[in-house]
């Protein structure tokens, strides 16, 4: 055979000598090889020294025409090229594989390189191969081509050299090869690894309903109040079971954050009555409910173009078992079933619902603010907030007045005075059974979009004030930590 050379991807640099390599499997006890550790005389074979990698294979990846893998404790399979040039599963009609699984394997196979020749010698090897891993081998792998022309090949063990090298033979070859960790890797592929994985399609922008259903617990809901396109979208979400009450803004982001980063792993079966059986999915242990509403994202192209797409309203479910591993998670995903890692669903499945309450009680950024009604000792001060873009052409700055029950005041004043206010965080949570007297204080914020919400500030205990939010009262407040500074005119 012709000497080539080998491909750089999976070539290890080859500082050992070969005699090395099986000196390793006489460390391990194999008295037959032995003989590859030196000549009888004691000397050691020179030629070895030689670097002698080289390619047993190389085709075009469209010359392979099918490929089958057997592999140590796992079912073997087939695939082969359709029509279309896709790697199609043998017996299974439309079971397309994974493009990159199979362009792997396909590389791998059509380019097969190995990185030594250890001996040339049948005898030297063939009558101990449990010495080497080849008894049963980890690996084999047969491929035929277009040509009629086809390769089998079967992958032992370690050799025992700090490179990783795999024994590897040939059927029809005599020779016993070294192959590199990398070619063992590319070809180490289970079946259930080759099906296609179809993620969901989640957009956090489009998202407005977010719910977990528990077997044997209420329904964890949280719901925008509004339209996805309101300025106040990302700070206008309620809790709306197993109680209701604003949710927290940040919360709400790392719940939708966690939507899109969501991801199926290897695919485990189509959701046939016996694969729920197996994966516990025909009484699934909870049930994730994504609503996305009618809207557009929008993508930046390769060519730098933001391409805009319109999507209809949408809703996608998960149903989730538990498996043995703690780590790992089964779910349907519309008609298949998929392994999921725990830690994607955790937000979700592990998520305290009280702690995504907001603590904040002035729950309206400024920029959504339209006015602020403060009802405190029989007075009532009303601010109202003028917005208009400025009159300059370069400059399209928003240009904000502010005015207290009619007359204009210091909108800089007021800023001031509401940013204080927005820091404002509750105290604790009122115990079972509380009971509180009637607001004393109440607060009206009125959004751009449209919504309205009060903070009631109620005496409990004489030292703390019950907070009342949109009607819903959860926490408390110590007296006075709540006070707006009085804008004059």
């Amino acid at each position: 055979m012709q000497k080539v050379e080998r491909k750089k991807r999976r070539s290890l640099k080859h500082g050992r000598l070969a005699w090395l390599v099986i000196g390793a499997a006489v460390l391990a006890g194999s008295v037959t090889a032995a003989v590859l550790l030196s000549r009888p005389d004691g000397t050691e074979p020179a030629e070895r020294h030689q670097n002698r990698a080289g390619t047993l294979v190389r085709r075009e990846a469209d010359e392979l025409e099918s490929l089958t893998m057997d592999l140590r404790g796992a079912e073997t399979w087939t695939i082969r090229r359709n029509a279309e040039g896709q790697m199609e599963l043998e017996g299974s009609e439309g079971w397309i594989a994974d493009s990159q699984s199979a362009e792997r394997l396909v590389d791998a196979m059509a380019n097969l390189v190995y990185e030594d020749i250890l001996t040339e010698d049948p005898a030297e090897y063939r009558d101990a191969l449990d010495a080497f891993g080849l008894d049963e081998p980890m690996i084999a792998a047969e491929a035929s081509f277009t040509d009629g022309s086809r390769i089998s090949v079967s992958i032992g063990s370690q050799t025992g050299l700090d490179e990783g090298w795999y024994y590897l033979t040939v059927d029809g070859d005599d020779r016993l090869y070294a192959v590199s960790p990398g070619l063992v890797d590319d070809l180490n592929t289970e079946k259930d690894l080759l099906h296609a994985v179809r993620q969901p399609e989640i957009h956090e922008a489009l998202l407005d309903r977010i719910e977990v259903n528990r077997t044997g617990a209420q329904a964890v809901c949280w719901e925008l109040q509004g339209q996805i396109t309101d300025r106040d979208a990302g700070t206008n979400w309620m809790i709306t079971s197993p109680m209701r009450y604003p949710a927290d803004e940040e919360t709400i982001g790392n719940l939708k954050q966690s939507a899109g980063n969501l991801r199926m792993g290897v695919y485990l079966g189509d959701a046939t009555e016996s694969n729920l059986e197996k994966y516990g999915l025909k009484e699934p242990a909870a049930e994730l409910v994504l609503h996305m509403a009618a809207g557009s994202t929008g993508t930046v192209s390769d060519t730098g173009i933001y391409d805009i797409t319109d999507r209809e309203e949408r809703t996608v479910r998960f149903l989730i078992a538990e498996s043995e591993n703690e780590m790992i998670d089964y779910v349907r995903f519309e008609n298949e079933i998929y392994s999921v890692s725990h830690f994607t669903l955790s937000a979700f499945l592990d998520a305290d619902v009280l702690s995504t309450a907001a603590r904040y009680t002035a729950a309206v950024p400024l920029e959504s603010l339209e006015s602020m009604t403060i009802e405190r000792d029989g007075e009532i001060a009303a601010y109202t907030l003028n917005r208009a873009a400025g009159g300059d052409a370069e400059n399209e700055e928003e240009r904000v007045t502010c005015f207290r029950n009619g007359e204009e005041v210091s909108y800089e004043a007021f800023e001031a005075a509401y940013t204080r206010l927005l820091t404002v965080t509750v105290s604790g949570k009122l115990p079972a059974g509380a009971e509180w007297k009637e607001a004393h204080t109440k607060y009206t914020f009125r959004t751009l979009s449209g919504g309205t919400h009060t903070v009631e500030l109620c005496d409990w205990d004489g030292v703390h004030d019950a907070v009342v939010m949109d009607g819903m009262c959860v926490f408390y407040l110590i007296k006075d930590g709540m006070v707006f500074d009085r804008i004059e005119s």
